[in-house]
């Protein structure tokens, strides 16, 4: 599957770029999110989220989709 992952804050800083179209094998965010650990292990030291549509998902749960966004912690107001 071809997702585009898009990054933010600290993030796009940590990877050295806002957005990527990678080919993946991963059904889920958790297995995405191990695969980008992988190709990026400075990412091990980075707490973030990831969504989908504009919402915050769960990784285990959620089935991948075209693209993903990763955030790092933000507080709200």
């Amino acid at each position: 599957m071809e997702i585009t992952v898009c990054y933010f804050g600290l993030l796009a800083e940590t990877v050295q770029k806002e957005e990527e179209i990678l080919v993946t094998h991963a059904n889920t965010l958790g297995d995405l999110r191990k695969e980008l650990l992988a190709r990026y292990p400075p990412l091990k030291n980075s707490t973030f989220v990831m969504a989908q549509n504009n919402e915050i998902k769960s990784e285990g749960e959620a089935l991948l989709q075209a693209e993903v966004a990763l955030f790092p912690p933000f507080s709200g107001g």
